[in-house]
């Protein structure tokens, strides 16, 4: 197979000179038996089924030194397991890009390649950057090359039996650790109070812990309270009699019954009206209920599953909120995480969610397309800018975000990140990826707590990123200049341009003048190789593609590349 030929640069620094005045990555216990330990997931690949691998260092605290590569570290997939592989992208060198180094309890990772994109956080990597315990736990955004995209994070090395997925997508250590818990409590009939922040996924989980329990084949009535009038609270929840109040010109079964020998699901309780907490906290104790305006008792078997974002503490103290039904809400109270919490997660999702979205229009083919094109339908760079978002909305706001990803990059090349997306996403800088010659590539601010360069006395100072003209200040007929002066090689024109190759590929993917190597059809190479004797360099020419891109091409559709030739 042919192979890009990338020959890395020597680096002057030593790592054994590094300072280490800094928290340290020391042992830390989550628990008995468990510790944290540094790894690497896959949160952007050019196959789609790489993301979520993982590769847990546990070399470093042997003093191993972690390279980056095409070739190294392996990974192994999570949660399937099989046989464990390195990243094996074909642009990624084979030398390494960048180093893992930790040195008396401090992790360091430092630039091997001069000239390899190597980020973290958005922020161009420079010579050596440090990373603390806070950043681990956070999870640092790694782009290697604009290809692929790596999260730095803690994880834990003793797990124990993995839990049942229960319909829920994840593997970070925060979602094993709920669905342990799901798997715990679905076995007992007490009450649970699902606490979390909006779009956390609370309504999952407790579909989750119904169909797991021993009421799975009773009914599931889920009701938003938030979204229930207060003056007709007590009728959806217990049902009223004919004539109880005008309009009840028939006896209506209420939630609690319909729940009867199964659950009842109640999505932010903290908004019940004050008059229906003291019914539904009778209903809770006795087992009975009266509908509105009848006398007779009724007798129900329900568990009762309650959900709120709210500070029900607080409410209770304000008045707002009965303390007693609090108490009998949260029998067993679980947390559900914030998706800043699982950051290793964000790539496994926006799979499963673009997977979800283009199975449904049969147009699986984008996100399996080829993965030696040199600028897939899921670009690396767009995944990192998803991966470093705050995401208040949490998971529900992903899953928009996706959705407007693929009703607006379905038909595109290339996905993109547009001015609705980003302020989908409240970023306020221009988009690092939008289609188009305007497009820029905008610096992207470090966040508080992100990792950060060494500062002065703290180890050698980082390389300032390599400035050059904006890509917004060069006409069409500049980049199309500079390509045909460079043989269509993109890494070389941008060069000649004083731009970022991910800025140029950018300026390609919107501009219909310029040829990609991955929407060449058969005939077109055929017919070239024809017309010009077999000679690759003739056909890369007429057809106004790189070499290697067209071998890469003609490999992808069954077509001999001739090595005399090329």
């Amino acid at each position: 197979m042919y192979r890009r030929r990338v020959v890395a640069s020597r680096r002057t620094t030593d790592p054994r000179d590094l300072d280490t005045r800094t928290r340290r990555v020391a042992p830390s216990t989550a628990g008995a038996g468990r510790e944290r330990v540094p790894a690497l997931t896959v949160l952007g690949h050019p196959r789609a089924g790489r993301v979520g691998d993982r590769a847990t260092l546990l070399g470093l605290r042997a003093g191993e030194t972690v390279s980056l590569s095409r070739a190294t570290p392996i990974f192994s997939a999570v949660p399937t397991g099989g046989a464990p592989q390195p990243l094996a992208d074909p642009f990624l060198s084979r030398h390494s890009l960048a180093s893992l180094i930790l040195r008396e309890g401090v992790l360091f990772v430092k630039r091997d390649h001069g000239n390899a994109i190597v980020r973290l956080d958005g922020v161009d990597l420079g010579e050596v950057r440090r990373v603390d315990d806070v950043d681990l736990e956070r999870g640092v955004v790694v782009e290697l090359g604009d290809r692929v995209v790596l999260l730095l994070h803690h994880v834990d090395t003793v797990r124990g039996r993995r839990p049942p997925s229960f319909d829920l997508v994840g593997e970070s250590d925060a979602m094993l650790l709920l669905r342990k818990e799901i798997a715990r409590v679905a076995t007992t009939d007490l009450r649970v109070l699902l606490r979390g922040a909006t779009g956390s996924g609370k309504e999952l989980v407790a579909t989750a812990i119904h169909r797991a329990s021993a009421r799975a084949r009773g009914p599931f009535e889920a009701v938003n309270m938030g979204a229930v009038q207060p003056s007709l609270s007590a009728s959806a929840l217990f049902g009223h009699v004919r004539g109880a109040f005008s309009g009840a010109v028939a006896d209506h079964q209420g939630h609690f019954e319909a729940a009867d020998g199964g659950t009842l699901f109640l999505d932010e309780v903290g908004d019940t009206d004050a008059a229906v907490q003291a019914m539904m906290l009778r209903t809770l104790e006795t087992g009975a209920l009266q509908r509105v305006g009848d006398r007779r008792v009724r007798k129900v078997d329900v568990r009762l599953l309650a959900a709120t974002d709210a500070d029900l503490e607080a409410a209770v103290a304000a008045g707002r909120f009965r303390e007693p039904l609090l108490h009998r809400l949260g029998e067993i109270t679980l947390r559900i995480p914030a998706l800043h919490e699982r950051r290793d997660d964000v790539g496994r999702l926006v799979v499963h969610f673009l997977r979800e979205l283009l199975d449904a229009e049969a147009q699986a083919r984008l996100l399996d397309g080829e993965a030696t094109t040199d600028w897939p339908w899921l670009p690396a760079p767009v995944m990192a800018r998803l991966a470093r978002a705050p995401w208040t909305g949490n998971v529900r706001q992903l899953r928009n975000v996706v959705r407007q990803l693929v009703v607006l990059g379905k038909d595109e090349p290339t996905l993109s990140l547009g001015p609705g997306v980003l302020a989908a996403l409240r970023e306020e800088d221009p988009p690092l990826f939008a289609a188009g010659p305007g497009a820029a590539a905008a610096p992207v601010a470090r966040p508080a707590g992100q990792a950060r360069p060494v500062a002065s006395g703290e180890g050698p100072a980082p390389t300032s990123s390599r400035r050059g003209k904006r890509p917004q200040d060069l006409s069409e007929d500049d980049i199309v200049s500079a390509l045909e002066q460079t043989g269509w090689k993109r890494a070389a024109a941008a060069d000649r341009l004083g731009i970022a190759r991910s800025s140029l590929y950018t300026i390609i993917a919107g501009n219909p003048r310029i040829a990609r190597s991955q929407n060449l059809t058969a005939d077109e190479v055929t017919s070239a190789l024809a017309h010009h004797g077999g000679s690759l360099a003739e056909v890369a020419r007429e057809l106004r593609v790189s070499e290697h891109g067209l071998k890469l091409r003609m490999q992808a559709l069954g077509i001999q590349v001739d090595r005399g030739r090329s």
